[in-house]
C-alpha cells in the first residue's frame, strides 16, 4: 500500500517527465553540434611566387603554377583555397584571422629542382604557415591538408626527375638518390602560436564561461534586491553601481587567480584585465535587461543559452552544422567574447584599441534597454493609477 501511494504521487511522475526533458536538452546542447564535426569550406591560402625555369631542351617549367592549377581543379568541399600574391599578404591575412594555414611556394622552386640531378644540388623548399592562435585543432587540420598537397607535388616532381634519369641513363650517387626520395623539403612555421598554460588554446572560452556564470549569479542577486525595494530610477542606479562592484570583484579575482595561481600565459596583463571587466559588464547589462523586463523567467534563457553555446565555441565555425552556425554561433554574445580574448592572448593585439566594436554596442543597447525597464507598467503602478482616476472624476 505504501509503495502504491509513493508511485501515485504527482511529483514522482512529474519529476520523471522533467528529468527526461532535461536529458533531451542536455544531450542536444552538449552533443548535437559536436558529435560529428566535419570541416566545410575551411579557409586556406596558397602563395605562388615561383618564377619557373626554361630548360635548354623543353618548354617553360613551373611547379608552383602546376600546383595552383591542380588545387583549382580538385575542388574539395572541406577546404576553400584562396590564391594570394605574396608571403607578406598571407601573413597579414592570417594575423587578421582569415586563414588557418598557408602554403608558400618560393620564387626559385622550379630553378632548384633540376639541380638535384647535377653536381651541385640545391635544396628545394616550400613553406607551410600555421595560424595556431585562430583555432589550434583547425590549424592542425590545415597543416595536415597542406602536407598532403606537398606530398602529391613531391610525387610528381620525383616522377619527372626519374623520367629524366631514365631518358639520359644517368648514374645516381647515394646523395642524389636520397634527395630524390623527397625532392622538396617542407619548412613549417607557426604564426600566433598557442603558448603553454592556456588550456591547450581553450583559455578564451574558459574565461568566457567563468565570467558569464559568475555575472549571471550576480545579476540574479542584485535583481532580487531591486525587486524587494521596487524598480525605480534610484534603485536602477544602485543596481548599476552594484553590478559594477560585483563585476569588478569577479574579474579582479579571476585575473589574479589565473595569473598568479594557475600561471596562465597572459602577454598584456593590463589590457587583459580591462577586457575582462569590459566583457563582464557587457554580460551583466544583457542579463539585467532581460531580468528587469521579464523577471526570473529570464533565468532559464541564460542557462539554456550557456549550455547550447559553450560546446561549440572551441570548434571552428567551419566544422559546425549550418543550422548551429546560422541560428546560434553567428549572433551569440559568447562568440565575440572568445574572439576578443583570442586577440589579446594569441594575436598580441588589444581588441579595444580600434573601438568598442560589437561587444561595446551590444553592451550599450543592453544598458539602454535595462534603463528603460523603469518605465514599464507594473501591477502596482496600474493599481495606483486606478485609484487616482476616480479621485480626479469626483473633483
Amino acid at each position: 500500500m505504501y509503495r502504491m501511494n509513493f508511485f501515485k504521487q504527482e511529483l514522482f511522475w512529474g519529476g520523471f517527465a522533467g528529468i527526461l526533458i532535461a536529458v533531451i536538452i542536455f544531450t542536444f546542447s552538449f552533443m548535437g553540434s559536436t558529435v560529428n564535426p566535419t570541416p566545410k569550406d575551411m579557409p586556406l591560402a596558397l602563395v605562388v611566387e615561383d618564377e619557373g625555369v626554361k630548360p635548354p631542351t623543353g618548354e617553360q617549367l613551373n611547379f608552383g603554377k602546376m600546383l595552383e592549377e591542380q588545387i583549382k581543379q580538385n575542388d574539395n568541399e572541406s577546404v576553400e583555397w584562396t590564391i594570394l600574391e605574396s608571403r607578406e599578404k598571407a601573413i597579414n591575412e592570417m594575423n587578421d584571422k582569415n586563414f588557418y594555414a598557408s602554403i608558400v611556394i618560393p620564387n626559385d622552386l622550379s630553378q632548384k629542382i633540376p639541380t638535384l640531378l647535377g653536381p651541385s644540388p640545391q635544396n628545394a623548399e616550400v613553406e607551410i604557415l600555421i595560424n595556431e592562435g585562430l583555432n589550434k585543432p583547425a590549424a592542425a587540420i590545415g597543416e595536415q591538408v597542406a602536407n598532403g598537397i606537398i606530398a602529391k607535388l613531391n610525387q610528381q616532381v620525383q616522377t619527372n626527375l626519374y623520367t629524366q634519369v631514365s631518358e639520359r641513363q644517368m648514374p645516381l650517387s647515394v646523395e642524389q638518390a636520397q634527395q630524390l626520395a623527397q625532392p622538396i623539403s617542407v619548412k613549417t612555421e607557426k604564426l600566433n602560436p598557442v603558448p603553454s598554460y592556456t588550456a591547450n588554446g581553450n583559455a578564451p572560452a574558459v574565461f568566457t564561461q567563468i565570467i558569464w556564470l559568475t555575472t549571471f549569479i550576480s545579476s540574479m542577486i542584485l535583481f532580487t534586491v531591486v525587486k524587494k525595494i521596487g524598480l525605480r530610477w534610484t534603485s536602477l542606479v544602485s543596481q548599476l553601481l552594484g553590478g559594477f562592484i560585483f563585476v569588478s570583484g569577479i574579474t579582479g579575482l579571476v585575473f589574479w587567480l589565473a595569473n598568479n595561481v594557475l600561471e596562465v600565459t597572459i602577454p598584456d596583463k593590463g589590457g587583459m584585465l580591462i577586457l575582462m571587466l569590459f566583457v563582464g559588464l557587457m554580460f551583466y547589462f544583457i542579463q539585467g535587461a532581460f531580468l528587469n523586463w521579464i523577471g526570473y523567467a529570464a533565468a532559464p534563457i541564460f542557462i539554456l543559452l550557456f549550455f547550447f553555446s559553450m560546446p561549440v565555441l572551441t570548434l571552428p565555425p567551419e566544422m559546425l552544422p549550418d543550422i548551429t552556425k546560422s541560428w546560434l554561433y553567428d549572433w551569440v554574445p559568447f562568440r565575440f567574447s572568445v574572439e576578443a580574448f583570442k586577440d589579446i592572448l594569441f594575436f598580441d593585439k588589444n581588441p579595444l584599441n580600434d573601438g568598442i566594436g560589437i561587444l561595446g554596442y551590444t553592451a550599450l543597447i543592453s544598458l539602454l534597454v535595462m534603463s528603460l525597464s523603469v518605465l514599464k507598467p507594473t501591477a502596482k503602478k496600474l493599481e495606483q493609477s486606478k485609484v487616482k482616476e476616480p479621485a480626479r472624476g469626483a473633483d
